[in-house]
């Protein structure tokens, strides 16, 4: 028996714990999900999920029930890569279970919310599932680097249009009903070249991107606020010049700039903002586009820019999950957004389909070293899924 492993756990919640420690100890980067994706399908079997495929794109589907009303459950299984290893007090591939918590790389983002809702079709089955309701879940690919562009093609490719989705990405086990929008630009700064001993005879393109870095940190206290999301944000997050050689003034100087933004501004008041920092400079103003093979080898192209959302108050989606939360005893806890983008910004964001969170862990350990989720949140998560497609099937 490994270290800090729970012995008293039932047979059931056993199991989800150990295919979650499973699933985190498979690398499964963009591009690299394969054989993440076999050990999902392997366990979606077990758990009686129907109709077990992957796509084109190489998400992967099951079903439970064949109603006319689908209710879909979300979870990528894609994750960041670990980073720096010395950081880590465990291997990030291990799927390490100690004192209540299991660690490793996606635990919070998301392979945990995967399993949990993995297992959440076996309960929803066995309680008889609910009238006219078809439980959906989608393993879904890619979403680290480009969120929304699987459901993008799902709803415009392959025709699946739920009547609701349920996202698994962590939420500390509250309910969420929205998030910020999401949008990067890539800055071009132009210069021109001369040799490093005269800099004087050229014009140093990383020197004129340093007064938009300035700008742009400027600005940061200054973005539009909004009642539910906060202010949005804005960060340079990548620089790199180049010129004819390394004792060469630099004559191109490029700006990665990750801007979060509030509902009412757009794609235009964005790039407008940027054009005004920028001005005065010999410089392009792009959206990047993704291009990548997914592990099926399609590629799907996404730009990168990603609406935000906001559920209404009184959608029915949003009084099930209330309903089912409160029905399994879960501390009372406020409705609250992510401050993060994910693949509600094609479903909601994009194709007005009703969208919520619950997950298991809390956002703040994503991406972080020593990602670790509660085993308490597993079985919380897994109970929730199930009881949300249930409440969700009484509403007309």
């Amino acid at each position: 028996m490994k270290k800090g492993k729970h012995t008293d756990l039932p047979p059931r919640d056993r199991e989800l714990v150990d295919f979650a420690r499973e699933l985190i100890a498979i690398p499964s980067p963009p591009g690299g999900e394969g054989e993440a994706q076999k050990r999902a399908a392997a366990e979606m079997e077990k758990a009686g999920w129907e109709d077990i495929r992957l796509d084109r794109l190489g998400n992967l589907h099951g079903r439970i029930g064949s109603g006319k009303r689908v209710l879909a459950v979300d979870g990528h299984i894609d994750t960041v890569g670990p980073g720096e290893r010395r950081d880590w007090s465990c291997d990030p591939y291990r799927g390490r279970e100690e004192g209540g918590w299991i660690h490793g790389r996606g635990a919070v983002d998301q392979k945990g919310g995967v399993a949990a809702a993995v297992h959440a079709g076996r309960l929803f089955r066995e309680a008889g599932g609910a009238a006219g309701i078809t439980l959906h879940l989608v393993v879904s690919v890619q979403e680290e680097d480009c969120e929304g562009l699987v459901w993008d093609y799902l709803i415009e490719e392959e025709g699946f249009r739920p009547e609701a989705v349920i996202l698994t990405e962590p939420t500390d086990l509250k309910i969420t009903r929205g998030q910020l929008g999401h949008c990067e630009f890539v800055v071009a700064v132009r210069g021109r070249s001369a040799h490093a001993f005269c800099p004087e005879k050229g014009e140093n393109a990383i020197y004129r991107a340093a007064g938009l870095v300035l700008r742009i940190q400027d600005l940061a206290p200054r973005l539009t606020a909004h009642p539910a999301f906060g202010r949005g944000r804005i960060a340079v997050t990548r620089i790199s010049g180049e010129g004819p050689s390394g004792n060469s003034v630099p004559d191109h100087c490029r700006l990665l700039i990750d801007r979060r933004f509030c509902p009412g501004e757009d794609r235009r008041s964005l790039l407008g903002e940027i054009e005004r920092l920028s001005a005065g400079l010999d410089c392009d103003i792009t959206i990047p586009v993704y291009r990548r093979a997914s592990h099926t080898g399609m590629v799907r192209e996404g730009e990168k820019f990603f609406p935000g959302w906001l559920l209404e108050e009184d959608s029915p989606l949003l009084r099930s999950a209330r309903s089912a939360r409160a029905k399994l005893g879960l501390p009372p806890a406020p409705v609250a957004v992510w401050g993060f983008s994910t693949n509600g910004t094609s479903t909601m964001g994009r194709h007005r389909i009703p969208t919520i969170g619950f997950g298991p862990g809390s956002e703040g350990l994503a991406h972080q070293p020593d990602e670790r989720v509660p085993v308490s949140h597993l079985i919380a998560a897994r109970d929730f899924y199930s009881a949300l497609a249930r409440e969700y099937g009484r509403e007309v």
